[in-house]
């Protein structure tokens, strides 16, 4: 990794709040919050309690999917990225479809597919379905793993994990910002990808957005940082927007 270039990043990122942490009991008024503070993103996690085996990691179906979706106004251009965490995705395409409309992102885990022919074909089953396609990548997995499935251009998104996916409050992994040099690399290097976006995920605050917008990051996921700052959500927003800004 030593020879990928660190440049300054080309773009300025966007915030995703993460819904895991919001207060689930009033939904629709932590939504509205979000994008009153200039959330372009929501980040839905979709946790089913198989994928990840645990009986604690399980969270929202369409209909809360849906829900969320109402409660953004018709004019809110805000995109509905769902983190599918769960087994066998493909199951899940055309419900998240009708729950989303033209809002919704699917983003799988690369971890849940057998190999590159099934990757794709999800993909391509998420993108004529009407949503946009991503794809997720756990920390112990290379970004080399996913050119095959990037290069199909059906995947506009890479969700780089800088946790382990399950629960909120972890802390942030080094191995993350290896990832986005080399994706941002790989981007540059692919023209007909520029438009590719990539995500960090997990562990961010104002200083791990910092480093994490130097190294490519063009969206950052924040759920506790935002949800439990002390100073309120806005601020929290502002504080990632400002951290990411300096160079």
């Amino acid at each position: 990794d030593a020879a990928v270039p660190d440049a300054a990043p080309k773009r300025k990122p966007k915030i995703s709040p993460s819904l895991l942490a919001c207060d689930w009991s009033v939904m629709g008024a932590e939504v509205r919050r979000c994008l009153d503070a200039g959330a372009t993103h929501l980040h839905i996690d979709i946790f089913d309690g198989v994928f990840l085996d645990s009986p604690l990691a399980f969270t929202f179906g369409p209909k809360m999917v849906e829900a969320i979706r109402e409660a953004c106004d018709a004019a809110d251009d805000a995109v509905l990225d769902l983190h599918m965490c769960v087994d066998r995705p493909g199951r899940y395409v055309a419900a998240m479809a009708a729950a989303t409309g033209s809002k919704g992102r699917f983003i799988f885990q690369w971890e849940a597919m057998g190999n590159l022919a099934e990757a794709v074909q999800l993909a391509s089953d998420v993108t004529a379905a009407g949503m946009r396609c991503g794809v997720s990548i756990n920390p112990e997995t290379d970004s080399e793993a996913i050119h095959g499935l990037l290069e199909t251009g059906l995947a506009d998104m890479v969700d780089v994990l800088a946790v382990r996916p399950g629960f909120g409050g972890q802390t942030f992994q080094e191995s993350a910002l290896v990832k986005l040099r080399q994706l941002r690399h790989w981007r540059d290097g692919h023209a007909s990808r520029s438009s590719v976006q990539l995500l960090v995920d997990g562990g961010v605050n104002a200083e791990t957005a910092a480093r994490a917008s130097d190294a490519g990051a063009d969206i950052l996921v924040a759920g506790t940082f935002l949800f439990r700052h002390p100073q309120g959500l806005q601020r929290g927003v502002d504080d990632l927007l400002s951290a990411s800004a300096h160079k």
